[in-house]
């Protein structure tokens, strides 16, 4: 039987305000993020397409970096249930830093090559795995119920401000000589600042021990806790059919963006990328309020409706117009997370929280390899606008099937 906590332990985890864990989480994944957006979202992009100038290259970039997260999600669960999360999201911060910090010295060398984008991608990603489900695993631990969908909205605005600056400044850093290099060491110290981050947080509600078990039967338990939750059931289908359609439109962004809106310059495409991302930020800060009003899993599907629109949007308008259809986009992605993981986070057992998180993750992600790889392809034989347009179509009609089920069923006080 496991030992009880002391009365000094749990009177001192009671005293401690959840509040104070909210700046050191959002503002260490923020600096991870814009680290992100710098490199791996931009920078890495642009060196595979200066190189190849193929938007099939692109989309094998991508597949690379998803394909780990298939191969790797549901593992990612058990490890993360069976260990300290935290321990082992600070392990992935370090191994993600050490890939970058080795393709930034490449490419300082001037030995850098386009395989070594894709090897650094697939690590990125299988890290990413870990990181990602964990750091969602380990928020109940360190914030109240109440405070979830503060700290995910806070988060997805984060995420957007970093993309913002992230693509401003990798349009300039790209400008200079050697930026690409420069780039990618700015995101190895970036997950340095995320480990620094993730050392202050204190934990309020620990989670109870999990007794080991094998491998077979804890990922079916896993799946088994997924499965029985039809609101998060509905929503991980409903994320795997969103992200297939998707998926090819984001991995010919940069290529879309010079082909097909004249945006070719470095700088310009950084500021272009920085716009439609402030943009989003903008909408996102009415989540909280949204997810108060209409309930989280309204708010799931509101959230892919407007994804819809946005990208459909994209592939009619010309030139800067698109910043303001991909802001919508982006807005509709946010709100979506939003609500999606905070459900996550609130209908999961926590002794099942890593393997439900990981496996709702993985199989959302399971449409983006294929669906990156065949659209680069599709890209280059009937266009890249009927590209964008087909996926909108494709997430809106997404979105009117989610209000058949569960989710659009919920109460607004979810």
């Amino acid at each position: 039987m496991a030992k009880a906590p002391s009365k000094v332990t749990q009177v001192t985890r009671s005293s401690i305000d959840p509040r104070r864990n909210l700046w050191p989480l959002v503002l260490g994944q923020s600096v991870s993020l814009l680290g992100d957006y710098l490199a791996f979202f931009f920078a890495l992009p642009v060196f595979v397409r200066d190189a190849t100038g193929s938007a099939a290259q692109l989309g094998v970039l991508a597949a690379f970096e998803t394909a780990a997260v298939i191969l790797f999600g549901f593992l990612a669960g058990v490890l993360l249930d069976r260990s300290r999360i935290r321990r082992a999201i600070i392990g992935a911060d370090l191994v993600r830093a050490l890939g970058f910090g080795l393709l930034a010295l490449a490419v300082a060398l001037d030995v850098g090559a386009v395989w070594m984008a894709f090897a650094v991608a697939f690590l990125v990603g299988s890290m990413g795995t870990v990181f990602d489900s964990g750091l969602e695993s380990l928020m109940p631990s360190v914030l109240t119920d109440d405070l979830l969908v503060v700290a995910n909205s806070r988060l997805s605005v984060g995420r957007n401000l970093a993309q913002t600056l992230g693509f401003v400044a990798g349009g300039v850093v790209l400008a200079w000589s050697g930026g690409v290099a420069g780039a990618f060491a700015f995101n190895a110290f970036s997950y340095l600042c995320s480990v620094a981050a993730l050392l202050l947080l204190v934990e309020i509600r620990p989670r109870p021990p999990v007794a080991p078990a094998p491998l077979g039967p804890a990922l079916r338990s896993g799946l088994a806790t997924l499965w029985r939750s039809p609101p998060l059931r509905w929503a991980t289908a409903a994320a795997t059919l969103t992200n297939l359609a998707f998926a090819p439109l984001a991995a010919v962004m940069t290529l879309y963006a010079a082909d097909e809106l004249g945006i070719i310059d470095d700088t310009q495409l950084g500021v272009f990328f920085a716009a439609f991302s402030a943009v989003g930020a903008a909408g996102v800060m009415a989540a909280p309020r949204l997810v108060r009003v209409v309930g989280l899993g309204r708010a799931v599907v509101v959230g892919c409706f407007l994804f819809g629109v946005g990208a459909l949007a994209t592939g009619v308008v010309d030139g800067w117009w698109a910043v303001v259809t991909l802001g919508l986009a982006l807005t509709g992605v946010s709100v979506n997370q939003v609500g999606f993981a905070t459900l996550r986070q609130r209908l999961t057992p926590p002794d099942h929280l890593g393997r439900v998180v990981a496996a709702s993750r993985t199989i959302a992600w399971a449409g983006i390899p294929l669906g990156a790889s065949l659209g680069g392809l599709v890209g280059d034989h009937i266009g890249l606008r009927p590209l964008f347009a087909g996926g909108g179509i494709a997430i809106c009609a997404v979105a009117a099937l989610m209000v058949l089920g569960p989710l659009w069923r919920t109460a607004p006080a979810d």
